[in-house]
């Protein structure tokens, strides 16, 4: 994951590439945490699904994926509004009709996430504790807030990816 958090917080890369990168490290994350990932990037004519996985209880989940450099246009998850919320449910239901005698796809139900990922590339301007703004519905993992996105000090570490996965976001 060190890896790919160097290559996020590298200056000069497109917001592509930058989408790309957040993804990878959402999906090595996951893995870390027994997750199975089934699918990245599937496409149909309501949109893009980011990552389709199993937690370890056999949940089905439809993951988003928003990486932000800044807060300029609101947090990463914020990005997630009612439009986008219903064009990701309608392209799961097309994944699930499409794989429904997949036997790698078998579940327990099905869920709806966002793993939001933020970018400081300027460590001098601003920093972010653990709790500093998570609504009341969003659940920071105990696990990823000991992880390497916190420094020895207690504090986020600005010049880190800072990761915050929203269970049940919508």
């Amino acid at each position: 994951m060190a890896g790919i958090e160097r290559q996020i917080r590298a200056s000069g890369i497109n917001s592509r590439e930058l989408g790309r990168l957040g993804e990878d490290y959402a999906c090595q994350w996951l893995r870390q945490r027994n997750w199975k990932i089934l699918a990245r990037n599937w496409r149909s004519r309501f949109g893009e699904l980011d990552i389709i996985a199993l937690d370890p209880e056999a949940t089905l989940v439809f993951v988003e994926v928003k990486t932000r450099r800044t807060g300029r246009f609101g947090s990463p998850e914020q990005a997630v509004g009612p439009r986008k919320q219903t064009h990701l449910r309608r392209a799961a239901v097309r994944w699930l009709i499409s794989h429904d005698r997949d036997p790698s796809a078998r579940h327990r139900g099905t869920r709806f996430d966002v793993i939001s990922l933020s970018v400081k590339s300027d460590p001098g301007r601003s920093t972010h504790s653990e709790g500093a703004y998570p609504p009341a519905s969003c659940q920071t993992s105990a696990k990823a807030a000991r992880g390497s996105n916190h420094s020895s000090r207690g504090g986020w570490n600005p010049g880190s990816v800072f990761l915050r996965h929203t269970r049940e976001a919508f």
